[in-house]
């Protein structure tokens, strides 16, 4: 019996000790406590917790909120597009917090001089603060700065800008996206190879004997005509244009004038001959009318919203109602007068020669998605006339001294 005895003690030894190793590998300072105390004895102390109530506060209240201090910094007083130099009317001092990360890195500004005149490098939005990179020193600087215009221009090609009428637009129908042919007719006269000037040239009557001689040898110069051998009367005659200044008065006895009423051109003066073609095909329409741009727009929109902030309220600080306008009557748009187009660069140079020599340029409206390349030949009236396009009377029936407008004179 002593035997068993003295075996479940030592069972419940180690069991116990089991039991102390675990309390002090999960909470020895319990357990140190518990065997140490809390006095001067060997065991280790507990650290005192400070429950006194922080300075200036009330026991029982919480400490009480810093108040905040702000700074001065310019900000955007509408919304500035890319690319515009800051005036003084698109920015505002206002009051920021100086937690603010931006004015706590020192990126802000705190004068408006100091904005002025610099470049808007990226948007910046209404209240923004203005911040040190989004200012350019130069345009070179600027991200994404260009005309929005360029932007709608195909790879490969030039806008150019052209004069329109109602007859030369297409009645002004035309809209951005269309495509259009140019119409050209431009005047050409036949030119003397050596004086590059227009024939005929001017005939002078010379004395033989007298240019034999060393002598005066020249006859009065004649202005218009030419002189043509007669062998019907066996002389020298001077062939005088009928459309000429120079009347049968001046070489006949009476009041007949040989002029022909209702000419295109001036009595005497060279009438040049006519040549219209198809020149350009496929230009594509970027914009009727001057071009205006939305950036400037929108800023222009937004200076006129903003220019009377402030100002409408009395000396109590009570908003004043605004006064009613009377609406204006509607007024009719003006047509445009120009058209930007888009050509291949050897198109440019045509349109721009054929401007410079003062051609008549019309421009022909196409079917949308028609990609047609035309092929045509010069029209002139004598080509018309060789083609039946148009058939003269008999000569006989012609009288270019006495025209007949009407059939019943």
């Amino acid at each position: 019996m002593r035997l068993r005895t003295f075996i479940l003690l030592i069972l419940v030894l180690l069991l116990a000790a089991v039991l102390v190793f675990f309390l002090v590998a999960r909470g020895g300072g319990i357990f140190s406590g518990l065997l140490g105390g809390g006095g001067d004895g060997g065991g280790v102390p507990t650290p005192a917790v400070d429950v006194s109530e922080p300075s200036g506060a009330e026991p029982g209240l919480p400490a009480p909120t810093p108040t905040p201090t702000f700074e001065t910094v310019v900000v955007a007083k509408l919304p500035i597009p890319v690319g515009y130099r800051l005036t003084e009317d698109m920015l505002v001092i206002e009051q920021r917090p100086t937690t603010n990360v931006a004015l706590q890195g020192g990126y802000v500004f705190t004068d408006v001089s100091d904005v002025v005149g610099k470049i808007a490098r990226v948007q910046i939005a209404r209240g923004q603060e203005i911040l040190t990179p989004m200012l350019a020193l130069d345009p070179t600087d600027v991200a994404q700065f260009g005309s929005d215009l360029a932007l709608f221009i195909p790879f490969g090609e030039v806008a150019v800008a052209f004069p329109i009428d109602a007859e030369s637009g297409a009645a002004f129908a035309m809209r951005p996206g269309d495509k259009v042919d140019l119409i050209m007719t431009m005047q050409v006269v036949n030119i003397d190879p050596v004086f590059r000037s227009a024939l005929p040239n001017k005939t002078r009557r010379v004395l033989e004997t007298q240019l034999l001689l060393g002598g005066p040898f020249l006859f009065p110069p004649i202005e218009e005509g030419r002189l043509e051998f007669i062998p019907e009367i066996n002389q020298v005659a001077a062939i005088i244009p009928g459309g000429s200044g120079l009347g049968a008065t001046d070489l006949y006895a009476g009041d007949t004038d040989f002029t022909v009423p209702d000419s295109d051109y001036a009595p005497g003066e060279i009438i040049p001959k006519r040549i219209t073609q198809l020149t350009i095909q496929q230009s594509t329409v970027l914009f009727v009318g001057d071009w205006v741009d939305p950036r400037e727009e929108a800023l222009q929109q937004a200076l006129a919203a903003t220019a009377g902030e402030g100002e409408q309220v009395n000396e109590e600080g009570t908003p004043i109602a605004p006064t009613p306008t009377a609406t204006p009557f509607p007024q009719e748009e003006e047509p445009p007068n120009i058209v930007i187009l888009s050509m291949s660069p050897q198109d440019a140079l045509t349109l721009q020669f054929a401007q410079r020599r003062q051609a008549m340029i019309d421009l022909a409206l196409r079917s949308p998605g028609d990609s047609t390349v035309f092929v045509t030949t010069s029209v002139s009236l004598a080509q018309m006339i060789d083609q039946g396009v148009l058939a003269l009377p008999e000569q006989s029936d012609i009288d270019l001294f006495n025209p007949a407008y009407d059939s019943g004179e």
